[in-house]
């Protein structure tokens, strides 16, 4: 859902307030431009994503009230227009505003409320990029946006990734694991799925799509390249989406842009929201991620994703994630209903020899067509090995799209 609004030259909109003419013989007024000259179309979108949150990690219990961090409180600008009939160009700005994110949210924070502070609220850059687009040629874009294997991780046709989806954590990651009372890291760190190079400053170019087939490459501010094939078909009975990328992290130092949601290599995971460090001190070469879902025509969905980062010192990080789900159409009047339940694993996440962790639970997402919106639940467990306790989270809430 979006409004629209057409910007003209700033000439005509002189002449229709009066305050200039298009009388092409006064040498100080340019000449109106013709019918639909210099028209843009200006796309203004954006959603709000709140949930209730409960945690206990074996020694604190608490509630929080919290912004989805699995896809955050943001809005967005595209402005688009024609220039012939195969090319397309436009420009997009996208921030993101969370209120109290889930990223940031901690036990026993600000004096044991756990909240963000009035006024606190941090905007961070998302997308902001020019770009052309050819129906012949592909897809050349420029600045703050997507890199090309952003997402391979996370291909998911269950319907419910609101509630869940590969980065397992993500509706509870700011909590953190305690051992005999000592607090412990959070579960972002441990429970990341490696997805592919984030939104960083780049030149990216995407290729028109050839039977489903869709090959993609950037290049990063700092050295960081990278590509990734994506496929999508609908065949008799299914739908099928896949997703592979690669991204070279050796050549990364220095600190790139902040972002809302930035990812963070190698210490994936960072407490602080927007902080967006990749310097290669853990001796990272290179990361593999991908990701494949299966939706049958009779609801029935199969979801499974896994990534490895090879590392120079100790142990590379590998994950795997797996999802079966259902969705329906004759529970609610309004819209489809999804449910799943997941399962995760990674080693060596947080650190080199930070060992196991696991994570399994149960999601339920409810759309409500007639305004948008989507209303998500999400019961999960958290285990790490090392002794400590085990996190238990529930999480609720409700997404409106405009």
């Amino acid at each position: 859902m979006h409004s629209k609004i057409k910007i003209a030259g700033v000439a005509s909109l002189l002449t229709i307030f009066g305050l200039g003419t298009a009388n092409a013989a006064d040498p100080l007024v340019p000449p109106a431009p013709a019918p639909n000259a210099n028209t843009i179309q200006l796309k203004i979108s954006g959603q709000v994503n709140r949930a209730v949150l409960y945690g206990d990690n074996g020694n604190d219990d608490e509630i929080f009230y919290t912004d989805n961090d699995n896809s955050g409180t943001r809005f967005r600008f595209v402005a688009s227009g024609r220039l012939n009939d195969d090319v397309t160009a436009g420009a997009t700005i996208e921030l993101q505003f969370e209120s109290n994110s889930s990223t940031d949210i901690r036990f026993n924070a600000n004096g044991g409320t756990g909240g963000t502070a009035s006024g606190a609220t941090p905007v961070g850059e998302r997308i902001a990029e020019v770009w052309l687009n050819s129906a012949s040629m592909g897809k050349l874009s420029l600045g703050q946006g997507n890199t090309a294997s952003n997402g391979t991780a996370e291909t998911d046709l269950s319907g419910t990734g609101l509630a869940q989806y590969s980065l397992t954590s993500g509706g509870a990651d700011g909590l953190q694991f305690q051992n005999g009372g000592v607090v412990g890291t959070t579960l972002s760190a441990n429970f990341t799925n490696l997805d592919g190079g984030s939104r960083r400053d780049r030149i990216r170019y995407d290729t028109p799509t050839f039977a489903g087939f869709r090959l993609s490459a950037s290049a990063s501010q700092g050295g960081r390249n990278d590509v990734a094939l994506r496929y999508a078909n609908q065949f008799a009975g299914a739908r099928i989406a896949a997703s592979i990328g690669w991204q070279n992290a050796s050549a990364v130092t220095g600190a790139a842009p902040a972002a809302a949601t930035a990812t963070v290599i190698p210490a994936v995971g960072a407490p602080t929201l927007g902080t967006n460090a990749v310097t290669n001190a853990a001796g990272v070469s290179d990361r593999i991620s991908g990701s494949i879902s299966v939706l049958l025509d009779n609801g029935f969905n199969l979801t499974f994703a896994a990534a490895n980062e090879d590392r120079d010192i100790g142990d590379d990080k590998k994950f795997f994630y797996g999802k079966v789900g259902f969705q329906t159409n004759s529970v609610s009047m309004y819209g489809r209903t999804s449910f799943s339940i997941d399962y995760y694993q990674s080693e060596d996440m947080a650190s080199a020899t930070s060992g196991t962790a696991t994570a399994y639970g149960f999601g339920a997402v409810q759309n409500l067509d007639p305004i948008g919106a989507q209303m998500f639940l999400s019961v999960k467990n958290f285990e790490l090995d090392g002794g400590s306790d085990d996190v238990f989270a529930v999480f609720t809430g409700m997404r409106i799209k405009f």
